[in-house]
């Protein structure tokens, strides 16, 4: 009985162990899920590195915003704002294409290896195959390649170019022409 009893506990104990370490890794990530209900997850100490005080004010126990000043002057617009649908939003992360995928490539075998199975799943033609495989053959090809179509896809590509929400309004669109 004695044995059976020391069993339980030290398979208590290894799964309280467990669970701890998967709390630890938990906490060293954070979660955001964004009105699509994509989830990114952000490793927290580098976030602390970048944003400081974006994270005191975030591990802080109560939430808080002072406001100084309020500005009782509202702008009067003639047309009503308007929903304006931006299309090319959704249409780059649907529509993927092997450049889309090579543009991800660091060195040529990584290349070929994303044309081999694009072929195998009937998403290339044979002719698309062998004229991208002879470009990255060249010398230099793939980062010509690559530089050609816009640059290296970094992690975090699709984040920085499609900042914004997809809903936006005439105004919020006239805005952000002027910032540019």
């Amino acid at each position: 009985m004695e044995k059976t009893g020391k069993n339980i506990n030290g398979e208590n104990a290894k799964e309280e162990k467990e669970n701890e370490k998967e709390l630890k890794d938990l906490e060293k990530n954070i979660d955001v899920i964004n009105e699509d209900g994509l989830k990114m997850s952000y490793d927290k100490a580098k976030i602390e590195r970048q944003f400081p005080r974006l994270m005191r004010e975030l591990s802080e126990k109560s939430k808080s915003l002072k406001i100084k000043a309020v500005d009782y002057e509202i702008e009067r617009c003639d047309e009503e704002p308007q929903l304006v649908q931006v299309n090319d939003y959704c249409e780059d992360l649907r529509n993927t294409g092997a450049i889309d995928f090579i543009r991800r490539c660091t060195e040529n075998e990584e290349a070929f290896a994303i044309l081999d199975y694009l072929l195998e799943r009937k998403e290339l033609t044979l002719q698309e195959y062998n004229v991208l495989k002879n470009r990255i053959k060249e010398e230099g090809g793939l980062q010509k390649l690559i530089n050609e179509y816009g640059g290296l896809k970094t992690p975090g590509y699709f984040e920085r170019k499609y900042h914004r929400a997809k809903n936006l309004t005439n105004n919020d669109l006239n805005k952000s022409k002027n910032l540019d």
